[in-house]
């Protein structure tokens, strides 16, 4: 996956950014509205929702971090 990256043109990285970016909203989105519907909360579903909302957050952040490296 990495690799893939690496061969990116800046254009390709910044979209890819923001394309992640998007989906981790989405994410927290779905999580919060999700639990929202439900008469009881679902911890599980709001702690692996947040870890994934981070860990998509954190890479489109590396991927931006890397267009102003360069």
């Amino acid at each position: 996956m990495w690799c893939i990256m690496l061969h990116m043109t800046k254009k390709q990285r910044e979209s890819a950014a923001k394309y992640l970016y998007d989906i981790s909203k989405g994410i927290a989105l779905l999580t919060v509205v999700g639990n929202l519907t439900k008469d009881k909360l679902d911890i599980p579903v709001i702690i692996s929702g947040v870890i994934a909302t981070l860990i998509i957050f954190f890479w489109a952040y590396s991927l931006e971090r890397n267009i102003q490296n360069e």
